[in-house]
Formats: C-alpha cells, sequence, structure tokens
C-alpha cells in the first residue's frame, strides 16, 4: 500500500476511534414534567432539553433510553459505558461510579394532602402512618436509615395520585422533582411539611466507561451551572 494511503488509513481509523470514544448510554427514569417519553426522539420535557444541550456543549453522544430505577441501577453497575441521569452520590456508592455534576439540587420533603392539619417535625412521627415514597430512591434510602416501613411506588406520579385519593397518609419525595410532578398531573396540591436534607443528584457512569467522555459531561454540567441554566433544575 502507497505510504499516503496508509497515512490516510491511519487517520481515519484514529478518528473514527475517537468518535466512538465519545459515545456514552445515558439511562433516564420517567418523571413527570421532567423527563417524559417522546416517541422516536428520546425523553423530552425539561429534563430532555438540558440533555440535548449537555450533549451539544460535551460533544459526548448520548444515546438516551427510558429505564425504570431499578433495571437503570443494575446496568449502570454491570455494563461499561451505561450512565444514569439523576443519582444521589451515597457513601456506598461514591467509590463504585464515575461522576458528573451534580446537575439538579432537591430536599427530602414530606407532604400531606392539603385538608390535613397534622405536623411532623421530626422522623419518629412517621411510625404508624402509610408513607408512599420512589422506590429506590434517595428519600427511599432515607426512610430506610431511619428504619420506617414504605409503600414504594414505580413513579412519583402514582406516589402524588395515591395522596390525593387518600390511600396513604404522606408522600416523601425530592422537592425539586415533586414541584415538577405537582404541575404536571393537576389536581389539588399536597402541602409540604418539612425538609429532611438536601439531596444533590448526580450523572453516575460504570467505572469501565471512558474517563474522557465523563470528563466532558462534567465540564459541561460545570459550565451550565456557572450560566444558570441549571436553574430549574435547583442548581443557583
Amino acid at each position: 500500500m502507497p505510504r499516503a494511503a496508509l497515512l490516510l488509513l491511519l487517520l481515519l481509523l484514529a478518528g473514527s476511534r475517537a468518535q466512538a470514544a465519545l459515545m456514552l448510554e445515558m439511562l433516564v427514569y420517567p418523571n413527570a414534567g421532567v423527563f417524559e417519553a417522546a416517541p422516536g426522539t428520546g425523553p423530552g420535557g425539561p429534563g430532555g432539553a438540558m440533555l440535548q444541550r449537555v450533549q451539544a456543549l460535551s460533544g459526548v453522544q448520548l444515546h438516551q433510553q427510558l429505564m425504570p430505577i431499578p433495571r437503570a441501577l443494575l446496568t449502570v453497575k454491570h455494563k461499561p459505558g451505561n450512565c444514569m441521569v439523576a443519582v444521589s452520590r451515597s457513601p456506598e456508592r461514591n467509590g463504585t461510579l464515575l461522576w458528573a455534576g451534580p446537575w439538579a439540587r432537591g430536599a427530602t420533603t414530606i407532604y400531606s394532602r392539603a385538608d390535613d392539619t397534622r405536623r411532623i417535625h421530626d422522623p419518629r412521627q412517621l411510625r404508624g402512618t402509610r408513607v408512599v415514597v420512589l422506590r429506590d430512591s434517595s428519600p427511599a434510602d432515607w426512610l430506610k436509615a431511619q428504619s420506617l416501613p414504605a409503600i414504594e411506588v414505580k413513579d412519583n406520579s402514582t406516589g402524588l395520585r395515591m395522596l390525593q385519593a387518600r390511600r396513604v397518609d404522606y408522600w416523601l419525595a425530592n422537592d425539586l422533582a415533586a414541584r415538577f410532578v405537582i404541575r404536571a398531573e393537576g389536581g389539588p396540591a399536597p402541602r409540604p411539611l418539612y425538609h429532611f436534607g438536601r439531596i444533590d443528584l448526580y450523572m453516575a457512569c460504570h467505572p469501565g466507561s471512558d474517563p474522557e467522555a465523563v470528563g466532558a459531561l462534567d465540564a459541561a454540567l460545570a459550565q451550565m451551572r456557572r450560566n444558570g441554566e441549571l436553574a430549574e433544575f435547583g442548581m443557583r
């Protein structure tokens, strides 16, 4: 093969490898008003728009997939190149995944119906009550840490509707996610009673994922925080 042709081939192969390196699977779990199903285009809503902006700024192609939280967590744990869009950086996860962000901030918040006059000032007051929470979420982890039983559901919309229908006493949720859900679902707005601590949400990736691609995501999110583009997600 002529030297010039060989050089061109090597350059093309190098470019192909570089392009492939800047790709990640981004797993998103549905949350009404934040990430919503948009057939043929990936997740819609403000969360979907945020991911499109991250992709443009980072140069990382994100193959977005809507997936339930338990399955997404297992996938990120076992498959290199997979990331999850909203994960809390808990001590047990911190050293086992690659991280970008944070990109959203909320608080673990207990909600009641508007006509419920009870007050909550301490976790112990939740004992003996029926609390609904999103399965495998940070609020669910908080309840387990307090040794408090819960009714776990697949999405926050279900939790809100159960509260509105008087099937439970309280709904525990990240107040940022709850705000979007309440706005999207309508109906009688619940009353926030108490905040039990802040939640920072990150993009978390399998440790075998390309560190250059994950670093590019982190840099893009940092730029969006500086520019105020993540204000809608509580990052001011």
